[in-house]
């Protein structure tokens, strides 16, 4: 059956879903974290410029880079017209803006309505302010994964025989069937199974050897798990692959930035869902979360080019990849700037070296509590799911942190008042 052709209307929406990312990406607006601040306006100031008047600490923050000189100008008639600030740098092409709730929502209000040479600046603030709210559901098949009440949490299952967890199970499709049905009962959202190692150091796996890893587990969890299977891959053959033998999630660790070909496999699955992931073959970083944010937004203007809608997305920060051991503490400390993103977080944590580190040099094992530490972290921080091995363990701790930092559970509210101390 041909494909269909698109409609005027469809084809406007795309359009506009273009602007929208290619704009995001040019002025990566990002919502500042308390601590990130001061960090943020003297990095503006490296060089003599403007500063910022009064001491009182601002309520809200956000930084903004690609702008021309006109666009500053405005940008700082709109901002102070609302009562709040500015800090640019000489060239007028990055600025810090500091003000009151509200101050940021309307000083991006009234950019958009000044006409074509602010309208999209105007919009990329909206944007990255209106990312920090409620999730739209994930679709993956035929099921529908929704991000606010809990954290959600995917299960990882290896089917490799390298892989740094020791927990591989490479050509055994029976054990990692049992691996599976075991995470989903465990309380694993979804569960993602993957064919290659991509430690430090890894070998490179060839296609044909991944896909033997990963299809026949596909396969026989296909219809079988009452949640949506996820194949972990950076190549195109394997997630086409994989997709005709039931997964209905990529999850590609180079955010459709590697194989050319990865975006055009997922656009044509218009029920399989994305994960796009931030790496980087080199540790050096001018600004660590900017440029974090940055390359995401690379990978959601590169969906959009392809046609696949900003819905079908989760990003996530990649963790141990590209980043040293200070640099991944680094983002945990900001990750909630990566809200202005506008699309759900995944973080995966689990077992990871810089845990280790931590702890000593504790082995993969050990690093249970360590996990559990940096997924509170990130939820606390705006994070809707998480990666891990340990899904029971990690899904006890997360439904005490969900009850505080999401919606206390109604079983809690009914709860009587305990009975008289002493």
């Amino acid at each position: 059956m041909p494909p269909s052709t698109p409609t005027d209307t469809e084809g406007e929406e795309v359009s506009s879903a273009l602007a929208a990312a290619e704009a995001a990406l040019r002025y990566n607006a990002r919502p500042l974290t308390a601590g990130a601040v001061g960090a943020a306006v003297a990095a503006l100031a490296a060089e003599p410029g403007p500063t910022l008047p009064g001491s009182a600490p601002p309520v809200e923050a956000m930084a903004v880079e690609g702008l021309d000189r006109d666009q500053a100008r405005a940008l700082v008639g709109a901002v102070e017209a609302e009562g709040g600030r500015v800090a640019t740098d000489p060239d007028g092409r990055r600025a810090v803006v500091l003000g009151l709730p509200g101050t940021l929502a309307a000083a991006a209000a009234h950019l958009t309505g000044m006409g074509s040479a602010t309208q999209e600046l105007g919009g990329a603030l909206a944007g990255a302010l209106a990312g920090r709210r409620a999730r739209t559901p994930l679709r993956c098949g035929d099921h529908s994964l929704r991000f606010g009440a809990s954290t959600l949490v995917m299960g990882v299952v290896n089917v490799t025989p390298d892989s740094f967890s020791g927990d591989g199970l490479a050509g055994d499709v029976s054990a990692a069937v049992a691996l599976a049905e075991r995470l989903v009962a465990e309380g694993a959202d979804l569960v993602d199974v993957g064919g290659e190692s991509t430690r430090p150091g890894s070998a490179a796996v060839d296609a044909p050897t991944e896909l033997g890893r990963v299809l026949p587990v596909v396969k026989a969890l296909a219809g079988r798990l009452a949640v949506p299977i996820s194949v972990d891959t950076r190549k195109a053959e394997v997630a086409r692959a994989a997709i005709a033998a039931g997964a209905t999630v990529v999850n590609d660790i180079w955010g459709l930035r590697g194989d050319p070909q990865m975006a055009a496999v997922v656009a044509a699955e218009p029920r399989v869902a994305l994960v796009a992931m931030h790496n980087r073959r080199r540790h050096a970083y001018t600004d660590l979360v900017a440029e974090i944010a940055r390359d995401l937004r690379e990978s959601l203007a590169i969906a959009a080019r392809h046609g696949i809608d900003a819905d079908r997305v989760v990003v996530d920060p990649g963790f141990g990849f590209g980043k040293t051991p200070a640099q991944n503490l680094e983002l945990m400390q900001r990750l909630g700037e990566l809200g202005g993103i506008g699309r759900p977080l995944l973080l995966g944590p689990s077992r990871k070296s810089t845990i280790g580190l931590l702890l000593g040099g504790a082995p993969p094992h050990l690093r249970l509590e360590g996990t559990l530490a940096l997924c509170v972290i990130a939820v606390a921080a705006g994070a809707e799911m998480v990666r891990v091995h340990d899904v029971a363990a990690v899904q006890r701790g997360l439904r005490v942190a969900d009850a505080v930092l999401r919606e206390i559970p109604e079983a809690v509210l009914r709860a009587p008042a305990p009975g008289p101390t002493g």
